[in-house]
């Protein structure tokens, strides 16, 4: 629900997702979810394309981490890997994807 007035307040509150425009009214604004600074309604399309970004970053890197660590740990009950080269590998993939994490959402 996107709204900036006094009588669609109670509905801002009760929506899934809540948003108000900072002009609209004050009681708007403190009932929804998601307020937006801009006047423009055109950045609501921008937090989308950025929400949608962000959590397909979270996936990805969630199934990195899963995968490597899987690999890491079937490694170690085998044999192959001694516990402190697979401790340095799983800290490594760690930092790697850290910083891979950093780089910007939207180009």
């Amino acid at each position: 629900m996107l709204d900036d007035g006094v009588n669609d307040s109670p509905a801002l509150s009760e929506a899934d997702a809540g948003i108000a425009i900072s002009d609209g009214a004050a009681i708007a604004r403190e009932v929804a979810d998601i307020t937006v600074s801009s006047d423009d309604l055109y950045a609501l399309l921008t937090l989308k394309l950025l929400s949608d970004a962000l959590m397909e970053r979270i996936h990805s890197n969630y199934r990195k981490i899963i995968s490597f660590n899987f690999l890491l740990i079937c490694l170690g009950v085998a044999g192959v890997l001694p516990p402190a080269t697979s401790a340095l590998l799983h800290n490594a993939s760690t930092l790697v994807i850290s910083l891979k994490s950093m780089t910007k959402l939207l180009a």
